[in-house]
């Protein structure tokens, strides 16, 4: 299946984010079966992290709760294939911490990543699809 990444899931909780329309035409493809994605474990680490830099967790696990309920979702862990594929990635390319684990998890997958962030374009074996084009 195709990784979905954070940024997706972050701009359809912020109805303030410029991206959150097209996000929210992704969930709901979600919610009608006609699209499938996966989720990566490092996806569940950086939300973790970054509510409770904001202290926010007792609003995280809403969140949790939400994406659990989600329909045709799957949740992908964190391998030591991925760890050192994320290194390697940072290391010849340059991307950034959480960017180069959604891209190994992708080329894990199917090599596709649903995501707004451009950085993607240039890994690879790596195929970015736009929300914002569909």
């Amino acid at each position: 299946m195709t990784l979905m990444e954070n940024d997706v899931i972050f701009a359809y909780m912020n109805e303030s984010d410029e991206n959150h329309q097209a996000a929210v035409k992704i969930f709901q493809k979600l919610r009608e079966g006609k699209l499938r994605v996966d989720i990566s474990g490092i996806t569940l680490l950086e939300m973790e992290l970054i509510y409770r830099s904001q202290r926010r967790e007792s609003e995280l696990l809403k969140v949790m709760s939400a994406l659990l309920s989600l329909p045709n979702v799957g949740f992908i862990p964190l391998t030591p294939e991925i760890v050192i594929t994320s290194i390697r990635l940072r290391e010849k390319i340059g991307l950034s911490f959480f960017d180069s684990h959604y891209a190994a998890t992708a080329l894990y997958l199917d090599g596709r990543i649903i995501s707004f962030d451009e950085a993607y374009d240039k890994v690879p074996g790596l195929v970015r699809m736009d929300p914002r084009s569909d």
